[in-house]
This record gives C-alpha cells, structure tokens and sequence, in this order.
C-alpha cells in the first residue's frame, strides 16, 4: 500500500510538472465524470460501436508484409475486445516506421492498411470517444481482471509451495532409497561399482560357480537313498490309514445296539449312516463315525486314493532318476545363455 501509494504521489507531481490537470476521483466513475462535464457526447456509446466494428475488419484482414510489427503487435486470432485506442495507435506508428505513410493529393494515405488504421483513429479521436472507451477498460481490469489474476498469482504461489515440499519430500526418499541400495551392495560384496551392467556381469558369472552345486543336487535326487526315503514315507501313509480304518471298524462294532429283530437292526443301520455321516462333515472324529456307520467303506477309499498317489509320485521319481542330470544341466543352461543373458 505504502509503494503505491508513493508511485501515486510521484506520478501526481510528474503530471503538475507536465502541466497537466490531475483528476482525483474513483475510477469506476470516470466515465460518469466525462459525461457530466460533457467531454463526450451522451450518445457516445454508438460512435463506439461503430469504431469497434471498424477494427474488427482490420483485424481480419492480412497484416502487411512490409511492416513485421505489426504483426507482432496484433497477431492473428487476436480479439477485438482486448484493443484499445493506445493499440490502435501503437499500430498506426508502426505502419508509419514501415514507410508505409504516403499520402495522395487530397491527404489521404495510399496505402490501404495505413487509410484503414487511420481511419480507426481519427474515429476514436473524434468526440473523444477514446477516453470514455480507455476509462471502460481501466474499470474492466481493475474491477474484475485485476483481482482474478492475483487470485490466479494466489493459487500459483500455493500450488508451487506444494511442489517445492513434494520435491524435497522426494529427495529425501530418493537419498533414503539410494542408502539402502548401497548398503545391500555393500552386503553382497558389489562394493562401489554396483550398477545395472555389473550386477548382470555378476549373476551371468555365477552361473558357472553354480554348475557344481547344480550337478550334486540333481545327483542326490537320482540317488536309490532318495527313491527308498520316498518309498518308505509312501508306506508310512499307508499304514497309517489302514490303522485309522481298522481302528474306525472297531468303534462301530462297539457302538452297535443289539439285534433285536429284523426291523430293529435296519433303523439302527439307518441311524448309524446319518450319525456318521454328520459326523464325518465336521472332520476329526468324522473318520470313525463316518467308517461305522457306512460298513467301513470310507476307509478303503482313502487307503485307494492314496495308493494311486504312492503309485503316481514313484512313477514321477523313476522318470526323474532316468534322466541325465549333466545333460539336462547343460541343456538348461544354454537355454538360459540364448533367451536371458542381458536380463540376468
């Protein structure tokens, strides 16, 4: 406030130093102040409009290739709403910078970008319409464009001072991330040359050092110690559900009524199916409800089942031990070496 407030006193004293007459009054009511002393008409706003469509034709006409500048003062697309008279005089100036001001015999401009032009000012000069347009526009920014830029600068300001902290936040977890890489490093023995490149150098070499571990562990599982451990946990399962069934057997038998008669033994049978059969849905003593009551033939089933699992997993393991565990080592390898030697 201060600072403008000072800008204000020094262009006061410039203006009485120009000799030039101060108005101190609100800006919104410049126009009001014109009208009241007369110094435009009270039918300005027509004059107005026809010199605002009078620049709109000369902003959609092509702008003269022997003056650049003023391409660059209105380039093309620019929109009527946003000139004033000081462009259209920035204009005019420049057409005259150009050489382009030659006039006829009767004071007119040859040239018909610079008759157009000039014609455009002489219209807001005349019955100084172009005060009561520049004080339109002076309300226009300063009530409405003005504050929704520093509205804009606000949320600009708030939203690089997010940026800064996400970036520092950033860093530190990249710092943070770029410690634990070295120090994993540092753990396999990398030191400090731990990039990409060497670390595919390294596993591809430590493919060769793993060749011999490779070899005695595809050994050891063709090995008969190995084949007579699967065949004896094979048999271990066996018994224990042959175990199981036989135990489940004797329950039932234990928990049978007597036979009274012929009807009474079917109902007993009949319950003693349900019963194990809940039973056997809840799991646990499932096996040996379930085995009374269906005559045992649960039992026999799972001792089946895994019979064909034994019989499978033997099958697999001498399909195994058939193989050349050199040869298949070897073959893997050079597959790995023609499909992932980058990737390592």
């Amino acid at each position: 406030g201060a600072l403008l407030q000072e800008r204000g006193c020094a262009a006061y004293s410039r203006g009485r130093q120009a000799g030039m007459e101060v108005v101190d009054i609100p800006f919104d009511r410049t126009t009001e102040w014109l009208l009241e002393r007369r110094i435009v008409g009270a039918s300005y706003t027509k004059s107005l409009r026809t010199v605002h469509a009078r620049l709109a034709a000369a902003l959609a006409a092509e702008r003269p290739a022997e003056a650049p500048a003023v391409a660059q003062l209105v380039p093309p697309g620019t929109e009527r709403a946003s000139l004033t008279y000081f462009d259209a005089k920035a204009v005019m100036q420049a057409l005259l910078d150009a050489g382009l001001g030659e006039k006829t015999l009767f004071g007119g401009y040859s040239n018909a970008h610079t008759a157009q032009w000039a014609d455009i000012v002489r219209r807001f000069e005349a019955g100084s319409i172009h005060l009561a347009d520049a004080a339109s526009a002076m309300a226009q920014a300063v009530g409405y464009e003005l504050p929704a830029l520093k509205k804009e600068a606000a949320r600009a300001e708030k939203e690089l001072s997010e940026l800064v902290r996400r970036q520092g936040e950033y860093e530190r977890l990249a710092a943070a991330a770029e410690e634990r890489y070295v120090a994993a490093c540092d753990k396999k023995g990398l030191g400090t040359d731990c990039s990409r490149e060497e670390i595919g150098r390294r596993l591809r070499e430590s493919r060769s050092l793993l060749r011999a571990t490779f070899a005695r562990v595809a050994a050891l599982c063709q090995s008969e110690e190995m084949g007579g451990a699967v065949e004896y946990y094979l048999a271990y399962v066996r018994h224990c559900l042959e175990a199981a069934a036989r135990l489940g057997a004797d329950v039932g038998a234990k928990a049978a009524p007597p036979d009274v008669t012929a009807d009474g033994a079917d109902r007993a049978g009949k319950a003693a199916k349900a019963k194990g059969k809940a039973k056997g849905a809840k799991g646990g003593e499932g096996a040996g409800g379930g085995a009374a009551a269906g005559g045992g033939t649960a039992a026999p089933a799972a001792v089946a089942d895994a019979d064909e699992v034994a019989t499978t997993s033997l099958a697999r393991l001498r399909k195994v031990q058939a193989v050349d565990a050199s040869s298949a080592l070897a073959s893997a390898e050079a597959e790995a070496a023609a499909g992932g030697g980058g990737g390592a």
